[in-house]
């Protein structure tokens, strides 16, 4: 048997196997039983380190055309990325640039998790893991954090090494420091 028809026939084969699976799919949703299930919240808590507080930073979700340095590089997903920081009015960071390489001046090092398209327009939007995404607390704190940080009242405190990478020494609350002491 030659070449072409043993690909042929393991061609046909994987089709006939995804229609079967989608007649499958169709069948179960027009002739199961319905049932209903009520929807639980989700419960911020890592079965080994505890419960934690969701911190979203205007330094996850970037618009490189808007950044400099952000249209002279495409940004694939586990790419490490540099962003450049500048302290707005209020003293809060903001990221301003965006390189593939460490640059000079304040940089916090991140890992791209998502990378997609504007379309027409130049650029991309990345979403970037930091390592400061979570912040673990007891389970009363953790749910007294998010209420603080649902009102705006809560900024993360981050130390950044010379490398760009980043820990959290702790939070303002209200403007009052909070540092997480080691020892």
């Amino acid at each position: 048997m030659s070449v072409m028809i043993r690909l042929s026939l393991i061609a046909a084969a994987m089709t006939v196997l995804l229609a079967l699976m989608v007649i499958n799919q169709a069948a179960a949703r027009s002739g199961g039983t319905e049932i209903r299930l009520s929807m639980e919240p989700v419960d911020p808590r890592d079965l080994l380190l505890g419960h934690y507080v969701e911190l979203v930073t205007p330094l996850q979700r970037l618009e490189t055309a808007q950044l400099e340095g952000g249209a002279a590089h495409t940004f694939r997903q586990g790419d490490r990325i540099w962003v450049g920081l500048e302290a707005d009015a209020e003293g809060s960071s903001r990221p301003v640039s965006v390189h593939p390489s460490p640059r000079s001046g304040s940089f916090i090092e991140g890992r791209v998790r998502y990378a997609g398209s504007l379309g027409e327009e130049p650029g991309q939007w990345l979403t970037v893991h930091y390592n400061i995404e979570r912040y673990f607390a007891s389970p009363e704190a953790a749910l007294e954090l998010e209420g603080y940080r649902d009102e705006r009242r809560l900024r993360l405190i981050v130390s950044l090494g010379s490398s760009g990478n980043a820990v959290i020494r702790g939070l303002e609350i209200d403007g009052e420091d909070h540092i997480d002491r080691l020892f």
